[in-house]
């Protein structure tokens, strides 16, 4: 009698119903994010420059035009912000619109990275909740959002490398190591206190290999020097093009010995101040957001994910709040690079609370009532900026977030000037408006972009005041633009007061006003020009003198 053959069963996949939902919406729900992110930022496009992205665009200008960095312009910054607004001026136009539409697109690719890199070290859930607060946060006016700034670019780069850190992760492949440092060099390049972003790297790397996959020290130095060696390349790639250019003297002077003493704040007192002022709208603003990051820092350790995930967030989190402090200036902008924290941390906790009221749910419906709250969270940000967002004209917001800055008129003053001097002319700012430059097209007669580290109590100041006394005079520029604005010098006590002496003097002797820019702080700007200047009545807070060169 013939025995039956046992019925073969098929093997179940152990845990790959649990592991990965079946309905997985986070990509679309991705791309609807970026596509109204995009929309905002593309409304907000026309915002007029302020004196950093001045600066930005000019540099950037110069190299268009095959001028090394640092020849004809100074800076304390590194070259790589201005090396992202060429690409962008490039692509988009020699305008404050094109490289607004390129932060737009840079933007976008930042939320992408951002959702790519932490779906991997994290699910796909936290890697969505990241990239969408940022990108609410990060268009934000109480951020500057609107305005191409250095952080910006920051966390452009810190996105890459975080994907490359996670690839590294699943792979081992040590290519993904190298890769992740070029990108945080590159982040490096963008804005120098973004050093903690590499310091973060280098911590997590070594916490990663020690614990994680029990590696000795061999492996992990070859490891952490595979990484020092990536940051290294781009500094040592602008480094050699420096040096073959012959600006090596002045690019030290101004990014090591200058810059070495441009002091951070000391006072207690004046370090909160400045805070306050930064945060305090911030806070007004998104309240609910920093709520969120708070209560997810706070769970952290309860929550159910990975010693080294939690191990993860702690660093970059401290290493993030590290860059904004730098220096204890707390400007606006700066905290651009702590909103891809605030993301992770806030989905964190929009994660935990789901499991703690419904344990036993399944994983897909824990992520459709996640992707809910997230979405209410969102359309409220959307309901409570709508006039931001929708409503409010560029000048408008302009005049909210820079009132007394001259920065919507000086489109008008710069137009002025273009139209009534010829391509080889060139023009002098006394004053911080490098706008201007960016907006006539036209050669600075002096490097000095700005004026404040003229006027700083660092012992630099009256060489420099005699150095740009110089190169104007040497250069006799076709206009000058006198700024009689605080804003423009923030002159401290104690400093000389030769630039102003030789400034009034010279521009006596040498050009005749031909327009007046003054701000009424009722009132807001206006621009006088030729017959019509005899209609200044008022005594205005501020002013700009346009002066064109006698004959």
């Amino acid at each position: 009698m013939d025995k039956k053959k046992p019925i073969k069963q098929p093997l179940k996949k152990a845990n790959s119903q649990v592991a990965k939902p079946k309905r997985d919406y986070t990509l679309i729900f991705l791309w609807v994010v970026i596509a109204v992110i995009s929309i905002i930022r593309y409304r907000l496009i026309a915002i007029p420059f302020e004196r950093d992205e001045g600066e930005y665009g000019y540099i950037g200008s110069l190299f268009l035009h095959g001028i090394a960095p640092f020849k004809d312009a100074y800076s304390m910054k590194l070259p790589g912000t201005s090396f992202m607004y060429a690409i962008l001026i490039l692509f988009f136009g020699h305008t404050s619109t094109g490289v607004h539409t390129g932060l737009l697109f840079v933007n976008a690719a930042t939320m992408y990275f951002l959702f790519a890199a932490f779906k991997k070290i994290f699910n796909p859930f936290i890697g969505l909740a990241t990239a969408s607060i940022y990108g609410f946060m990060a268009v934000s006016f109480v951020f500057d959002g609107f305005a191409a700034h250095a952080t910006h670019f920051i966390c452009f780069y810190t996105s890459i490398a975080l994907l490359f850190l996670a690839d590294y992760m699943k792979s081992g492949k040590m290519l993904k190591v190298f890769l992740c440092g070029v990108m945080l060099g590159m982040a490096f390049l963008m804005k120098q206190q973004a050093l903690f972003l590499i310091l973060f790297a280098a911590v997590f790397l070594f916490v990663y290999l020690k614990t994680e996959k029990k590696q000795g020290f061999p492996v992990i130095a070859r490891n952490i020097f595979m990484l020092g060696i990536g940051v290294f390349v781009p500094y040592i790639v602008v480094v050699l093009i420096i040096l073959f250019s012959g600006q090596f003297s002045i690019f030290w002077l101004w990014t090591v010995e200058y810059a070495s003493k441009y002091e951070s704040l000391k006072n207690f007192a004046s370090i909160m101040a400045l805070f306050n002022s930064s945060f305090g709208p911030a806070w007004v603003i998104c309240y609910y957001f920093w709520l969120l990051a708070l209560a997810g820092a706070v769970v952290l350790y309860l929550s159910a994910y990975t010693r080294l995930q939690k191990s993860f967030t702690l660093i970059y989190l401290i290493a993030s709040v590290c860059v904004v402090s730098s220096g204890f200036y707390f400007r606006q902008h700066y905290f651009v690079v702590l909103l891809p924290a605030m993301g992770l941390l806030s989905g964190i906790f929009i994660e935990f609370i789901i499991k703690k009221i419904s344990p036993k749910i399944s994983a897909g419906k824990a992520l459709d009532i996640s992707l809910l709250g997230l979405s209410a969270i969102l359309l409220f940000t959307l309901y409570s900026n709508r006039a931001y967002y929708f409503s409010y004209s560029p000048k408008t917001i302009c005049n909210m977030v820079y009132w007394g800055n001259p920065f919507n008129d000086a489109q008008e003053i710069s137009k002025y000037i273009h139209d009534n001097s010829n391509d080889s002319d060139k023009i002098a700012v006394f004053g911080s408006e490098p706008e201007i430059y960016f907006y006539t097209n036209r050669t600075a007669a002096t490097g000095f972009l700005y004026t404040y580290p003229l006027v700083e109590n660092q012992p630099y100041n009256e060489v420099m005041q005699e150095q740009m006394i110089s190169e104007i005079e040497k250069n006799k520029p076709a206009y000058i633009l006198f700024c009689n604005t605080d804003y423009s010098w923030l002159s401290q006590a104690g400093t000389p007061k030769t630039i102003f002496k030789w400034g009034d003097k010279y521009t006596h002797e040498h050009y005749t006003p031909v327009g007046f820019a003054d701000f009424i702080f009722k009132k807001g700007w206006r621009i006088y020009w030729g017959n019509d200047i005899i209609n200044r009545v008022e005594q205005p807070e501020s002013s700009l003198i346009i002066l064109k060169r006698n004959p």
